[in-house]
């Protein structure tokens, strides 16, 4: 692992061992470099603020789980293994995805989602139609709303056996309502 990544892993971890601790909003630089011996200098020549640097636990954490997945057919597999990742991850987790605002873990798991919902709506031979953008940005807030009642419940529940309720729910309305109104159309 080159220098850079070292040294930016161990700042990712210094903030996620703050986060088991105390609120995002809480936290400062001064406070992660301080958990473990860095400077504050070294901290800004690897990453703009704190935000930069949860961005980028997000983006090298859980994107593998978000790409490695057909979005069509597959993309429950990968939100459940994410889940299962978050569970191990814990305390960290539970306080991301109840931090909000502009680049927010809700934020990048919209972006997934309606990504995914777009997909799927794509797949199904339908061109752009507000109707369609609208059902898509639905059902990545529920999903990311689901996730975060899970979470803030203890994430006790099984992920697969959550992620797999989530999963019926999409596929018996949004698919639903695609396959009819191709039967419609017909």
């Amino acid at each position: 692992m080159p220098h850079a990544n070292i040294t930016k892993r161990i700042l990712a971890d210094s903030l996620k061992q703050l986060m088991a601790k105390e609120a995002f909003s809480k936290i400062c630089v001064s406070d992660i470099v301080e958990n473990c011996g860095f400077t504050r200098q070294a901290f800004y020549y690897h990453f703009k603020d704190k935000y930069d640097l949860m961005n980028w636990i997000y983006y090298t954490e859980t994107a593998s789980f978000m790409s490695n997945y057909d979005m069509a057919n597959h993309w429950t597999d990968g939100l459940k293994d994410l889940c299962y990742y978050m569970q191990e991850n814990k305390s960290f987790y539970i306080n991301a995805l109840n931090t909000t605002g502009q680049n927010s873990f809700q934020e990048y798991l919209y972006g997934y989602l309606r990504d995914i919902a777009m997909s799927v709506i794509e797949s199904k031979g339908r061109s752009f139609e507000e109707k369609w953008e609208f059902t898509a940005e639905f059902m990545a807030t529920t999903i990311v709303g689901l996730l975060v009642h899970w979470a803030n419940d203890g994430m006790e529940e099984d992920p697969a056996k959550y992620i797999a309720h989530i999963r019926s729910i999409f596929d018996g309305s949004m698919l639903h309502e695609l396959e009819g109104k191709e039967n419609h159309e017909s």
